[in-house]
This record gives C-alpha cells, structure tokens and sequence, in this order.
C-alpha cells in the first residue's frame, strides 16, 4: 500500500504519453497546409519536421501506433498487477471468494475508461482546436521517436507485408479517394461554413468533369453553325458580322468533311492586303482537332491547354461529326454558364414556371436542374440536359420529344433549345377500406 501513489502515477504517466501520441496524430494530419508552408518559408524548424511528418505519413503513423499501444498495454498491466490486489483486500469482506476476478474486472475497466477519456477524447478533441499549435510543439518530439522506433517499426511493416503477400492483397499503398468522399468532406465544409454554396457547386462540377463524356456537353450536329469552303471572302465577312462566334468549321460538302478551323482573328489581321492579294479562304484555316464522342471532358481540358486549343469537332462511331465542344462548354461545366454581351438577356439558364416546373436550356447542367427544382435526375453518365437526351434517345433531341425518368417529365420546346421540366406527382394507389 505504501507504493500505491508511486503506482497511480506510472498510470497517469502513462495515460498522458497516450494522450501525447493521439493529440499529435490528430494535430499534424489536421494542421492548415497554407500556415505550415507560411511557417516553413520563414524557415520555421518546427513547420519543416511537420511537413516531413506529413510527407512520410506510413512512418509517422505507425510510430504514433506503437506508442499507443504499448503506453495502453504498459497502463492496463500495471493496474492489473499493482492495483487490483489492494482492491482485492478491500473487497474480501464483502463479497468473499470473488473478489479476486472482481477487482481486476474493476480495475481494468477504470483504467479503460481513464485511458479512452483522459488519453484519447479530450486529447483529439484540443488537437483539432489548436492543430498547428499542437503539431508544431510535437513535431520534434515525434521526430525523434520515429528514429528510435524506426527499427521496430521497419520489422513491423515487413512482418505485416508479409502477412499481406500470404493472403494475395497487394502491399503497395492505394491514396485514390473516391468522388463520393469528396463531396462528403465538400458537405461537411460547407456544413461547418468554411465553404459556401458556389465554391461548393464549383467543386462538385470538378470532381465530376474527369469522368463526363464530351457527348454530354458537346453541341450538336444539327445545331453547328459553319462555313463552305467554296464561300467567298466577302460572304464570310457577312456570315461572320451576323453571328457571335470567333471560330467557325469549314466543310467541303458537309459536316462529314470539315477542312478547317477559320478563326476570325485570321481573317481580320491581313485586312490592309486583302485588296491588293486576296487570299482564298482555305488559306486561312487552322487545323481540325478530332476527339471521339466517349472522349472524357478532364482529358479534353487538359488537351487544350497543353495544345492551345479552343474547338475540337466530335465523331461517332462511324467516322461522322457527331458535334463539337469548345473549350468555353468544358469551363461552364466547372463554373455554370458563362454570358457575355453577345447572349440575348432573355436565354438564361432556368426561369420557374411552378414549385415543380422550370424552363431550361437545352445545355444547362443536371445538377442546376437538380438544385432548382429538388430532382434527383442521375448524373453519372452525362452533365446535361442535352447529354440526358443523348443518352436516352440515342439521338440528338429534336423539338416535342419528350421523355420520363425518376418520376420527371422532359420536353423539348419548339425552338429546340429548351426544355420544359415537370416534376411528376406521385402516382396515387388504391387502397381498400376495411
């Protein structure tokens, strides 16, 4: 009994080192990246050891495992064996012969409960207030351990590799994080108030875009405005004064045969030569930039950037133009619609006809329609309305078709660019009366 304080505080001694592991684990996975970096660039010692942590996450998290495990193995022993017999004398007159598994049922289940409250809840709770505060003050601490431990932790990881190689699981690390947890953590942001609606919708849309087919946001063939080669330079001033786009496709024939891109820059810059040496307009063009209609959206971004593009023509399966996307289609996927002072102010995106009806352009995104009117219309496959109808007729959408999914009716107007969305009510069913 005269060594019992001695024992309780080997206990807390070591309640607190598990403290110490969970609190830094907590803190430098959820330190603010823009402070540390602010930190490090100021040549911060403690921000480099963070940042060296969190680059070598398998090391760090196994160190901090160790050490949890081994402080709560040494804290249960200890109880067990150094507090569970004076437990037992006091207990002895009470309830006799059970008091020897008794006071070590008690015992063990205090000292969990000390350990669980004390070690880990209230240590990861202050960790997540006080982050880069608390991983900056362990940073150190933790680096040193993790060269002592390295060792252990190295025979650790082999004996678990090992383990894995057995079973057939493959040993390299995997980091893909699924669109679904994305948006959970962009929720909970937004939930919490550090992100709002836009920048949330913003993110939703680029999560998406790697896996939306260019079909989904393309315009259609019916819908292309272009230029035969055989059209003379001052017809092409006319048709081009009398339209809002820069670039236009030239065909031979038709739009199963483009020869080229004109961009109206090349038309407009050798004005002062145009009279003494006019050029033909197949002179002008620009290359044509071809992508197949299950071309992904993410790739077709990244390919106008790389090649400074800013149209690519769209093919079927057969080798026919099927449409084309502008780079302008991909960045309204990120960002919604994007009008400038040539779009007539009456084409917007949505006008609300009823709490469960809305006008939409034909190219407006699923997830507007979905916001606007509280739909669950799918959004996997294709990010508009355009791509929807793509999908389900297997065609381009021409004026009065029309179409139900998910307890909602789509139909296209007579000009062909918009469609009417009517959320359905539910089917009423009969019921009998007893």
């Amino acid at each position: 009994m005269e060594d019992l304080p001695l024992q309780l505080f080997g206990i807390t001694l070591l309640v607190g080192i598990n403290a110490f592991f969970a609190a830094s684990e907590i803190a430098l996975v959820s330190a603010s990246e823009v402070r540390i970096q602010a930190l490090l660039e100021q040549g911060d010692r403690r921000a480099r050891l963070v940042q060296r942590a969190l680059e070598n996450s398998t090391q760090f998290l196994a160190t901090v495992q160790v050490g949890v495990t081994l402080a709560g193995f040494f804290a249960s022993a200890t109880a067990a064996t150094e507090l569970a017999g004076p437990l037992n004398i006091f207990l002895s007159p009470f309830v006799g012969g059970l008091a020897g598994p008794l006071s070590l049922v008690l015992v063990t289940f205090g000292v969990a409960v000390v350990t669980l409250v004390f070690g880990e809840l209230v240590p990861k709770k202050l960790a997540l207030h006080h982050a880069e505060a608390i991983a900056l003050a362990t940073a150190e601490p933790i680096y040193w351990l993790e060269r002592v431990a390295s060792p252990l932790v190295r025979f650790l990881s082999a004996f678990t590799n090992g383990i894995l190689v057995l079973t057939g699981t493959p040993v390299q690390e995997t980091q893909d994080v699924r669109v679904e947890e994305i948006k959970a953590m962009v929720d909970a942001a937004r939930a919490g108030g550090a992100v709002g609606e836009q920048e949330r919708r913003i993110i939703y849309r680029a999560v998406e875009l790697p896996h939306i087919e260019v079909r989904a946001i393309m315009v259609p063939r019916v819908q292309i405005q272009y230029l035969a080669i055989t059209t003379t330079l001052d017809e092409t001033f006319t048709i081009v004064s009398e339209n809002a786009h820069t670039r236009l496709p030239v065909c031979d024939g038709d739009l199963d045969n483009i020869v080229g891109v004109l961009h109206v820059k090349d038309l407009i810059r050798p004005l002062p030569q145009l009279a003494a040496h006019p050029p033909s307009l197949r002179e002008l063009l620009r290359p044509v930039y071809y992508i197949s209609e299950h071309y992904l959206a993410g790739d077709l971004l990244r390919d106008m950037q790389k090649n400074r593009l800013h149209l690519a023509i769209v093919q079927d399966e057969f080798g026919g133009t099927a449409g084309l996307v502008t780079l302008e289609d991909v960045l309204e996927e990120l960002v919604g619609e994007i009008r400038d002072e040539y779009d007539a102010e009456e084409e917007r995106e949505f006008r609300r006809v009823s709490i469960s009806e809305g006008i939409f352009k034909l190219r407006a995104s699923i997830g507007t329609v979905n916001n606007e009117l509280d739909l669950v219309l799918p959004r996997d496959e294709f990010a508009t309305l355009l791509g929807l109808f793509l999908d389900e007729l297997q065609r381009s959408p021409i004026a009065g078709d029309r179409i139900e999914l998910e307890g909602v009716e789509l139909t296209v107007l007579e000009d062909g660019q918009r469609v009417r969305v009517h959320k359905m009510p539910p089917a009423e069913t009969d019921t009998d009366t007893f």
